[in-house]
């Protein structure tokens, strides 16, 4: 592994440590479960294993992210599923968007991470059963890093949640509050608490600059 990669699960290693030490003391009723200690997975783009030796669930409102059962280790991996003449290549979902969904439910869009080149990226699920029917057209993603690392570093645990937000649900919902003026994603809270991540910098969520769109066909 390179050395940013593992500067940036240190960086994670940190944050953790942090946010769970806030969310003790405000009590803000955010999801973080600890690791279920997984095995290396030698086809596994690098960091995967790592990233999933931190934790093993993550989340509150608007989205969760969780350690995927296959990577558990060697013996999960080769028994995994996958989709037949899947358009995406059967990537691993790590994580969803859940915005107004129950509280008991992990549903939505996935957020999903491409096995041959490490890309995490949005699809939007209608999009994906348009290319499953039609391969030979077009559909859109949202890349939002090209490794784990980076994702959960910047987006999840860091200054670029908000684009995150606002990409897959709306700008609008970055700053949205309840009556007592509190933003309404818990998650944002306890970024925010914790001096991670802002929620005033409109320009910023507005251009959402460290986000890419790509054009994807079969």
């Amino acid at each position: 592994m390179d050395e940013g990669r593992r500067e940036g699960l240190e960086r994670i290693r940190s944050k953790l440590e942090l946010i769970t030490q806030v969310e003790a003391e405000h009590g803000f009723g955010v999801i973080i479960e600890g690791a279920r200690n997984p095995e290396p997975v030698p086809e596994l783009p690098q960091g995967v294993t790592e990233v999933f030796g931190l934790f093993s669930r993550l989340g509150a409102d608007h989205f969760r992210f969780f350690q995927p059962d296959e990577v558990q280790g060697p013996a999960a991996w080769a028994a995994r599923a996958t989709v037949p003449d899947c358009p995406l290549g059967s990537p691993l979902t790590i994580g969803c968007e859940r915005h107004r969904a129950p509280e008991d439910i992990e549903c939505g869009s996935g957020i999903w991470l491409d096995l041959d080149d490490g890309d995490v990226y949005y699809c939007d699920i209608d999009d994906y059963i348009h290319l499953y029917k039609h391969p030979d057209e077009t559909i859109d993603v949202l890349v939002f890093a090209n490794d784990i690392v980076t994702f959960f570093d910047r987006f999840v645990l860091g200054p670029a949640y908000p684009q995150l937000v606002a990409a897959m649900i709306g700008p609008g919902i970055v700053t949205d509050r309840d009556r007592r003026g509190r933003y309404r994603d818990r998650w944002l809270r306890l970024l925010v608490e914790s001096g991670l991540a802002r929620a005033d910098d409109e320009e910023a969520t507005r251009e959402m600059p460290d986000v890419t769109r790509l054009t994807l066909s079969d």
